[in-house]
């Protein structure tokens, strides 16, 4: 995320020089090959471009044999494509559901949660909170209400309705119980027009943290991640000034998903991440996250 206009005394540079060495591309480290996902069941949602695309492909790479991919555009084309991956890079079958969900409706997400847990015996062991919406750059006294209200709808009701309805299969994983919220840099910057969308991932990371701790006793592990600054069609309402700096890989992210789910992360439940730093080093912190009790939003005073 650029430097914005307004950065309203946040300590966002802090944030983003979290981890010093920094990644635009996948990098061996976080290498899907190098892992076995094939005891998992994993749900990605918004899957059928950008992000959600490269993570189920990154994920398929990791092993993962029991996938589903939900989105609101068609998505036979690409499940076909990720049983060739599976086939080729792993010479395994994959188990796919590819379900049509639109996560503005309630009923939808609950059919697609039944669907799911029939196919798969009631259990999801990592599920990723992908699907989004950004809105075009308005100030808050101009534009149109409800596009700017859409965007609260996918980016924040559309979240609690899969959580809410996918949590109780996760909740009975026996491997890593991990949800990846899928937020956004923005969280941290005050830019002025990008009110909605800004905020809606602002109040993500609270959510993820209220999802932490309410379900810390039963195991779930659930960790925030700013994705990269990525050329996708949700970032193509970003400001026109921005998008010269939308450099990085869709696998990034993708890759970085993966790595999350290859082990329980216990020290990463509740907090935020980025997906550029190097996970590496991030993982070299985990002992200094944990004790200063890190990457979380509170009042500064």
């Amino acid at each position: 995320m650029p430097a914005p206009v307004e950065q309203a005394s946040t300590n966002v540079s802090a944030v983003a020089d979290f981890c010093q060495k920094h990644h635009s591309d996948t990098y061996p480290f976080i290498d899907p090959t190098e892992a076995d996902l094939s005891n998992q069941t994993v749900v990605i949602t918004g899957a059928s471009r950008g992000i959600g695309r490269a993570t189920a492909f990154s994920f398929v790479r990791a092993g993962c044999r029991r996938l589903v991919i939900t989105a609101r555009s068609p998505l036979k084309d690409l499940a076909a494509e990720l049983q060739q991956e599976a086939k080729e890079v792993r010479g395994a079958e994959l188990d796919i559901l590819a379900l049509a969900v639109d996560v503005t409706d309630n009923a939808s997400v609950e059919a697609a949660s039944k669907e799911v847990s029939n196919h798969f015996g009631g259990v999801v062991d990592t599920l990723v909170n992908n699907a989004g919406y950004l809105n075009t750059s308005q100030l808050m006294g101009e534009g149109d209400p409800a596009e700017w209200l859409q965007t609260f709808e996918v980016n924040i009701k559309g979240l609690y309705r899969v959580s809410r309805y996918f949590l109780p299969l996760v909740l009975k994983s026996t491997t890593v119980k991990t949800v990846i919220n899928v937020g956004s840099a923005g969280a941290n910057y005050i830019v002025p027009g990008m009110s909605a969308y800004q905020t809606t991932k602002f109040t993500l990371c609270r959510f993820n943290e209220f999802m932490a701790t309410e379900y810390q006793d039963q195991g779930l592990i659930a960790v925030a991640v700013h994705p990269g600054c990525l050329k996708t069609e949700l970032a193509s309402n970003l400001p026109t000034k921005y998008h010269e700096l939308l450099s990085d890989a869709p696998e990034l992210p993708g890759d970085t998903f993966a790595w999350i789910a290859r082990e329980k992360r216990d020290w990463l439940s509740g907090r935020y991440m980025e997906a550029v730093w190097d996970m590496e080093e991030f993982e070299g912190k985990r002992e200094d996250v944990v004790k200063r009790d890190v990457l979380k939003f509170r009042m500064t005073l």
